[in-house]
Parts: C-alpha cells; sequence; structure tokens
C-alpha cells in the first residue's frame, strides 16, 4: 500500500459531466478537454467516461497526448489545442489528429506531409481575438482562408478561439473578444458540420453566446468553480482527493525550530506529526506555515517549510504513526477543497491537480 494516494472518484467526474451537459441546449455538441492528463486525473478513464455521458470527442494541448488517447483506443475526433511543431505532423496526420493552424504555419510543408502519406489532414483555424496566444487575426482570415482552401489535403474542419477574461465578473472584455470572432466568421464559408467553439467553462457557465456549436469544458470537470465571482455556477462535485499518512510524532519542545530555515519556532511545548509528502508530488512549497490537513477530523496546521519529500503539522496528543492525513478531501465532519488549498497557495486549482504526478492514483465509483 502506498504511503500516499490519489483518489479519482469516477461517479462525481459522471455527475459533472452530467450536469454539463444538462445545462447546454441539445443542439451545442461537447467535448471533454482531457489536457495535462485530463488535470491529473487520468485521460484514458476521463474520456472514456464522456463518450459514455454523450460527449462528442475530446480536446488535448499537444499531438502526443492525442497520440496516446489513439494507442488506448479511442477512434473519436481528438481536437488538438496547442500548434504542433513540424516534426510533429507526421504523427498527427498518422493519428487522424484534428490541429489547430495559424498564419504563422508553414502550410505548404502541411500539405506535403498529408500528401505524403497520402491522406486529408483535418485543421481547425485558430483565431487571435485578444488572448494574444496563437491565431490569426480577424482582419487576416480571408487570405489565409484563400490560402487554405488552395491545399488538397488539408480539410477545414472548423474554427476556435479562446476568452481571456470569461471568468471575471465583468464580461465588457469576453463579449469584445466574441464580437471580434464574430468578425472572423464573417469571413469563413461555414457549413451544417463546419465547427466553431469559443466556450471554455467560464462560458459555458456565464455567457451564452460562446456557445455556438461546440462547448470545450476543462477545470469544470473535475469540480471546481472557473472563479469565485462568477454571476452564476453549476451544482459540481470534486472529484479528486489526497491523503497520505503520519509517519513520525515528536514533541517539539518551547524555543526550538523545524524544518529548514528555522522559521517556525515554537513558543511551547508541542507535538509535532510527519506527514511523507512535499512539493517533489506537487504539494506547493507555497503552502508553508499556511495550509492545513485533516487527521482525526481534525485541522492540523502546517509548521516550517515543506520539504521536497516531506512536511510537518502540528497535531494533538491523540495522533498516532500511521494515521491518515487528508491533505484534499474530506474527513469525519471536516473538507480542505481544492479551492481552499489554491486559495492559500496564492495559486488556481488547475495548477496544483496538474502538478499532483508522483502521488500513485486509484479510480472508484462512489
Amino acid at each position: 500500500m502506498p504511503v500516499s494516494e490519489i483518489k479519482i472518484n469516477l461517479s462525481a467526474l459522471r455527475h459533472n459531466m452530467r450536469v454539463i451537459r444538462q445545462h447546454l441546449p441539445k443542439e451545442v455538441n461537447v467535448l471533454a478537454v482531457v489536457k495535462a492528463n485530463a488535470y491529473g486525473h487520468g485521460a484514458v478513464q476521463a474520456l472514456r467516461i464522456a463518450l459514455e455521458e454523450g460527449y462528442c470527442a475530446a480536446a488535448v494541448a499537444r499531438v502526443e497526448e492525442g497520440q496516446e488517447l489513439r494507442e488506448a483506443g479511442f477512434t473519436c475526433p481528438i481536437y488538438v489545442l496547442g500548434l504542433p511543431l513540424p516534426e510533429d505532423m507526421p504523427v498527427a496526420v498518422n493519428e487522424n489528429l484534428v490541429v489547430p493552424v495559424d498564419d504563422t504555419v508553414d502550410l505548404d510543408a502541411y500539405e506535403a506531409v498529408a500528401a505524403a502519406a497520402g491522406r486529408v489532414m483535418d485543421v481547425w483555424i485558430a483565431v487571435d481575438t485578444g488572448m494574444n496566444r496563437i491565431g490569426v487575426h480577424p482582419a487576416d482570415v480571408p487570405a489565409f482562408w484563400e490560402k487554405l482552401e488552395s491545399l488538397p489535403h488539408l480539410h477545414i474542419r472548423g474554427t476556435f478561439t479562446h476568452m481571456a477574461t470569461a471568468d471575471h465578473k465583468e464580461k465588457d472584455a469576453a463579449l469584445a473578444q466574441l464580437d471580434r470572432f464574430d468578425e472572423a466568421l464573417s469571413h469563413m464559408k461555414i457549413t451544417e458540420d463546419f465547427v466553431v467553439s469559443s466556450a471554455n467553462s467560464a462560458g459555458i457557465i456565464d455567457i451564452p453566446r460562446s456557445w455556438h456549436n461546440l462547448a470545450r469544458p476543462g477545470i469544470i470537470l473535475y469540480g471546481p468553480q472557473p472563479s469565485d465571482v462568477m454571476t452564476h455556477t453549476l451544482p459540481l462535485q470534486y472529484v479528486m482527493s489526497l491523503t497520505s499518512h503520519v509517519t513520525h510524532v515528536q514533541t517539539l519542545h518551547k524555543g526550538e525550530a523545524i524544518g529548514y530555515g528555522g522559521t517556525f519556532v515554537a513558543d511551547h511545548d508541542m507535538k509535532t506529526a510527519t506527514i511523507p509528502i512535499g512539493y517533489a508530488d506537487g504539494y506547493h512549497r507555497a503552502l508553508s506555515n499556511k495550509g492545513e490537513v485533516l487527521i482525526n477530523g481534525k485541522r492540523c496546521p502546517i509548521v516550517g517549510r515543506i520539504c521536497m519529500d516531506q512536511f510537518m503539522v502540528a497535531v494533538d496528543d491523540e495522533v498516532r504513526p500511521g494515521d491518515e492525513a487528508v491533505l484534499i478531501g474530506k474527513q469525519g465532519d471536516e473538507e480542505i477543497t481544492i479551492d481552499e488549498v489554491c486559495a492559500k497557495a496564492g495559486t488556481i486549482p488547475h495548477e496544483i491537480l496538474c502538478d499532483l504526478k508522483r502521488v500513485p492514483k486509484v479510480w472508484v465509483e462512489e
């Protein structure tokens, strides 16, 4: 048995997928964003459930992530969100991935790769409406579209953009991005099966105008809300929990320091316990002297700096080696959510969920 463990509640994941699907009109298709190993939850398991729940496709960040899903046996459309490198294109063609293109891409090289493979490669046009990350600008779409249409081995599957501030309380900037997306769409030949996508998690919840015909939920699949200032919320359930165990208990005497740098000094005799998990496991060092864990249903504050593989907490006299320590999740009547952990670490759920890589995972139906 591993001393630390991540538990993925597939029933909660299925619940979230149903809530999202029911929130959207039937005519809006939904794909599952499973990039970064489904935000640390397991891409294969997440996509399997998504397809069972009527989702139509997957989205990944990189070609190699799409290749892994193909090797796992998935035949559904797989959309890549990040621009591939030229050397990735043979894999993209062979694995039948839908790759993004913009006017910085060498389209002739893409055409040559597809032609050499004897295939027609699906592409979707990335449109930069204000994220300034990738994408063709709306005014440049006509010339870009003409170039794409001249290449017989490239098929324009659809188009997408990404809103930078959809999770803000004020939506003016997001709506302005959608205005620019509409401008880009006006230059495209949109057929019945042409994919149009701009709805990220926040857009799905708060901005119906962004839904188009393909929504792409990410973080909300896994439980967290996009932000705490959203106009609306969905009744989501947290999917991941993180537990470890106490390996050592000792008395820290008044005046003694604990951990690297001696950043915590006891002002009275107290008990401390050591938990064998640290920043190498993805439990952020920023939680030093800030975070808490649950042991025996009680909150125990972290004392001292979090180490690479261990950290210490203040405990009562009842704690013993072998006791379960919950870092994220429920124990008794108490719960530490991923949102609470991230607030104390000064980051977002996406980062911590993706960082928890070294800890073994178990997938359960609860």
